[in-house]
């Protein structure tokens, strides 16, 4: 039985603040941040699959949508095609049709996000104060659809948000205010994949981490991921 989901992450940066830099990640911060982000949800937390390990398990097509006029498509399909080089196990492309996608990425002006967002996500955006969303559609923990929806006719807001939801469409759909190295913190100043979140998804996108895992599950199976991505305690 198909379980639907929607997803909200917020970016609540008002402008473009100075660049912020990561630190080089350990297994310990990123072992917290993978409970922190990958169980559990900003909104939905009674969801059959809150608590469970949530990521795709097969090949994802993108798609983008440009509504905004803004040209934005090209710098969204370079940090999409990024993913499957600095994600191991990440089968993903972009493709031409939104027939063939399995996650689609609509670029909008912020005049017309609330109104992309009802239409395609059926969510009301200035009822959760959102600037950014993702919404998905999981099966036991398996991610079968995504869809995130992107303001683009502001610089910060794209760069950050593109990067943010993205992200978050492929698992980790909560938030901390507790991850200063991360995106998948509404309170950071990061605009770009940083090096703790690439570790992050590397982590959840090994074979040892199984769409559906509780959390048990998960914390036995976080050794040999940690290992292999290259990070001991």
């Amino acid at each position: 039985m198909l379980r639907i989901l929607v997803t909200v992450a917020m970016c609540l940066a008002l402008a473009a603040p100075a660049a912020a830099r990561s630190r080089t990640p350990n297994a310990s911060a990123v072992t917290d941040a993978f409970f922190r982000t990958v169980f559990g949800l900003e909104y939905g937390v009674n969801h059959p699959d809150a608590y469970r390990v949530k990521r795709f398990n097969g090949p994802i097509s993108f798609y983008v949508a440009d509504l905004s006029g803004q040209n934005r498509r090209p710098a969204a399909h370079l940090f999409l095609r990024r993913l499957p080089r600095e994600i191991a196990h990440l089968d993903a492309r972009v493709v031409a049709r939104a027939g063939e996608a399995n996650y689609r990425i609509f670029l909008v002006r912020q005049s017309d996000f609330a109104t992309v967002v009802a239409d395609e996500l059926r969510a009301d955006a200035r009822a959760m104060n959102a600037r950014c969303l993702v919404g998905v559609t999981t099966d036991g923990g398996r991610i079968t659809h995504a869809t995130a929806v992107i303001v683009a006719d502001d610089d910060y807001l794209f760069n950050r948000c593109l990067v943010e939801e993205v992200l978050q469409g492929l698992g980790p759909m909560n938030d901390s205010d507790a991850l200063p190295d991360s995106v998948f913190n509404d309170t950071s100043r990061h605009a770009h994949f940083t090096s703790f979140d690439r570790a992050l998804l590397n982590v959840l996108y090994h074979p040892a981490i199984r769409p559906g895992m509780t959390g048990a599950q998960a914390q036995a199976a976080l050794p040999v991921a940690l290992r292999d991505v290259g990070l001991n305690h």
